[in-house]
């Protein structure tokens, strides 16, 4: 991902109003390591059921506002994430739903998908850090592991634009 302002994310986001998107307490993005992303995401620090999340389309930055749904704490059953496919014990995932922009959003309807709690996903892939209950084995090198996010990001967004 291209190094992004605080302004550019604060005009990308589709499901936010403009005031609320102005009074957003955005990371320091100084030390991102911007070549290792695919997506930059963040958890809102007052809120732990907020995060946002912004990616590169084109030419277009477009964010998005989640609300994660509450953790759990039974680590009895493990869960996988639907962007990267990282195997979590219970509580490391989360369904993150996003309102639809524009007068769906307005409507209140909206979609979701199953996450990293930690929206770490472009990590796991690359693996950076390590996957909690240790990485699946599958065939597919960084570049496909890279291309699965992408893919599965584009069809989250799609469906929030929609």
């Amino acid at each position: 991902m291209n190094p992004v302002t605080q302004d550019e994310i604060r005009r990308s986001l589709v499901n936010m109003s403009r005031s609320r998107s102005k009074a957003l307490t955005i990371p320091v993005l100084d030390e991102v390591e911007w070549d290792d992303l695919d997506f930059f995401s963040w958890a809102d620090g007052r809120d732990l059921s907020r995060a946002y999340l912004v990616v590169q389309r084109a030419d277009q930055l477009v964010g998005v506002e989640l609300r994660a749904t509450r953790r759990t704490t039974d680590f009895r059953r493990k869960s996988i994430c639907g962007l990267c496919f990282t195997t979590h014990p219970v509580g490391g995932t989360a369904l993150f739903s996003s309102l639809k922009g524009g007068k769906e959003g307005r409507l209140g309807n909206s979609v979701g998908l199953y996450m990293c709690r930690n929206l770490a996903c472009s990590l796991y892939a690359r693996r950076k850090i390590a996957a909690p209950m240790g990485q699946m084995d599958e065939t597919l090198d960084l570049d496909d592991r890279i291309g699965r996010i992408r893919k599965n990001l584009a069809g989250f967004l799609a469906k929030v634009l929609q």
